[in-house]
């Protein structure tokens, strides 16, 4: 069974490993069609002319795509779309992405919470398929002492991140923070460490490190630091976004805001830091956000998507 994969391209931060890859590394047969040099405008067309001049025996037997970026693709084929990346309701970007999920055979979305978003648009099937990460990796490889340490992973973005109420809880607490940087952020201040792009080890060693992690995002459709997080047994403060929405009724992995505002983090911090009973690698266990589930659950779909086309 082949398959190609199609979007831009696997990764926009050289060195990282997205979901594009692990779906490489996951399914057989798979070929990879991105090549970052395609513009999304003339991504279709190219893919279109590939397939039809290819032979029959060089055809794949399905497609997944990314469902964001560029239009749905005028070709006869299975095609798995994957949402991850919400537009603004009423835009022409939203309705792209609306008319490409209505074409394809399934929809694959990465949260409950971009499920949620599309639910009243998208009418084709639709299964949640978290990334996750791995467990092996990100595990929990000394207790936490100190009970003053905050790790934040991320960037400087506003609008996504909410980097604005970091620096404001930096600025009107005690604790000591970890930045890890998406960009090339520094902070002249004795109680905060940062690291810029680090490789996914560091990262795990920072984390134990750590003894609370914070998402201050404002939008946000999973938030894999918080897996990661969680699975090194680092409870959360977070807001009412990505996977939170669905886990925040489970106060073993950490706590979400009742509203967005610093007074509501730092007693939500303080609460954390007081308590023994925070257990969040069970709760990512628990709701299957392993690198291992994640492959499991894509096989799985691949499969009973074929099996199906064959009986038609």
């Amino acid at each position: 069974m082949k398959g190609w994969l199609v979007n831009d391209t696997l990764t926009c931060i050289p060195g990282t490993k997205t979901l594009w890859h692990f779906l490489l590394d996951t399914l057989p047969g798979i070929e990879d069609k991105t090549n970052g040099l395609t513009p999304f405008s003339e991504l279709p067309t190219l893919i279109e002319r590939e397939y039809l001049y290819s032979s029959e025996q060089l055809r794949p037997d399905y497609i997944i795509r990314n469902a964001s970026f560029f239009r749905p693709l005028r070709i006869q084929i299975p095609t798995i779309s994957l949402l991850q990346d919400p537009y603004e309701e009423g835009t022409l970007l939203h309705k792209m992405q609306v008319d490409v999920c209505n074409q394809s055979t399934c929809v694959v979305y990465n949260s409950e919470y971009t499920k949620n978003m599309y639910s009243k648009h998208v009418k084709r099937p639709g299964i949640v398929i978290p990334v996750g990460t791995n467990s092996d990796l990100f595990k929990e490889n000394h207790p936490k002492k100190s009970k003053n340490t905050i790790i934040y992973v991320g960037s400087t973005n506003e609008e996504y991140k909410g980097f604005s109420l970091l620096l404001k809880l930096i600025e009107n607490s005690n604790y000591n923070f970890i930045l890890v940087m998406k960009d090339d952020f520094q902070l002249n201040n004795d109680r905060v460490k940062v690291y810029n792009k680090i490789s996914q080890e560091k990262l795990s060693e920072l984390y134990n490190l750590s003894d609370l992690l914070v998402c201050t995002s404002k939008k946000e459709t999973l938030h894999l630091a918080g897996i990661e997080a969680g699975f090194c047994n680092v409870p959360i403060v977070a807001n009412d976004v990505g996977i939170y929405s669905k886990i925040k009724n489970d106060n073993r992995w950490g706590i979400v805001v009742n509203e967005y505002s610093e007074d509501c983090y730092l007693k939500a911090i303080d609460e954390i830091l007081k308590s023994d009973k925070m257990s969040p690698r069970i709760v990512m266990e628990e709701n299957k956000l392993s690198i291992k589930d994640f492959q499991a659950r894509w096989k799985k779909l691949v499969s009973r998507i074929m099996e199906k086309v064959g009986n038609e």
